[in-house]
């Protein structure tokens, strides 16, 4: 049996959670599309850099939603108070300067990995609103948010799925 206190705990996890929560549905996956790479990568910019892309076609009169995940063995190093980041953007080629950040949109408030010293696998999964046609660049960015930090990852793998509404 709860106590008031513990269904007030209760009310107010499920409040804050139902507040947060948005959702897209789509109706089956049109095509899907890859990146992998066993080589390291290094990243020590506090600026947003690729480190995976993929190409994706939204055709004319149509419009689509972006399901995109990403996996990779990663080490964080450097300063204590570091952590390193990573966003999946998508990028209309057909129209310059459209660039959209795949939900949840979080900038460099997404951590992959922290500075412990440890090497880990790690993965993120992201999906956009439904986009407009054209064609696109899927990409993974990386970025650490203190430059005296670095971000190593390996064996990657980019996964960007198409989806119907």
């Amino acid at each position: 049996m709860l106590g008031a206190a513990g269904a007030a705990a209760i009310m107010l996890t499920g409040t804050a959670a139902a507040a947060a929560l948005t959702s897209n549905t789509g109706t089956f996956t049109e095509r899907q599309s890859f990146s992998r790479n066993d080589g390291v990568q290094n990243i020590t910019s506090t600026a947003f850099t690729d480190v995976a892309r993929v190409a994706v076609r939204i055709p004319p009169g149509t419009r689509r939603m972006i399901d995109a995940r990403y996996t990779a063995e990663t080490m964080c190093s450097g300063a204590s108070a570091g952590w390193c980041s990573l966003r999946i953007i998508a990028t209309r080629t057909s129209a310059p300067g459209f660039t959209v950040e795949l939900n949840p949109a979080a900038g460099t408030n997404f951590a992959i990995d922290s500075t412990d010293g440890s090497w880990e696998g790690h993965a993120m999964e992201r999906s956009s609103n439904y986009l407009p046609a054209g064609n696109y660049v899927v990409s993974t960015q990386a970025a650490v948010v203190n430059g005296a930090t670095s971000l190593w990852l390996d064996d990657s793998h980019m996964a960007v799925e198409v989806i119907r509404p």
